[in-house]
């Protein structure tokens, strides 16, 4: 009888395990993954179209504003705010407008 309530437990905490899961999510690095986590300007940078400093300027985000920002990824090189060898772009959502701009320039709390 052990056994088998043993057995019949160790079912239901089995199952319990796969029924409450949380799906995994694919994490996606274009500007539709920006998530609420707010960020600030260190210094006043431009908001490109594509992880690039030759992309298109969609605006500034200017220095000690806020905006909500996702997660950081690869793109092309820059300098800026301080560093001559930044390649990580964050995306980001300043007012309304959507791109990216380049991580070193902006804080998280």
């Amino acid at each position: 009888m052990r056994k088998l309530l043993a057995g019949a437990a160790t079912a239901v905490i089995a199952f319990a395990g796969l029924t409450f899961a949380a799906p995994a999510q694919a994490a996606t690095s274009d500007t539709t993954s920006v998530r609420a986590i707010n960020c600030h300007a260190k210094e006043s940078v431009r908001i490109r179209k594509s992880k690039s400093t030759g992309a298109a300027s969609l605006g500034v985000f200017p220095k000690g504003a806020g905006a909500d920002c996702g997660a950081s990824t690869e793109g092309g090189t820059y300098t800026a705010c301080g560093h001559t060898d930044g390649f990580f772009w964050i995306a980001i959502n300043y007012q309304g407008v959507k791109g990216y701009v380049a991580l070193y320039c902006i804080t998280r709390p």
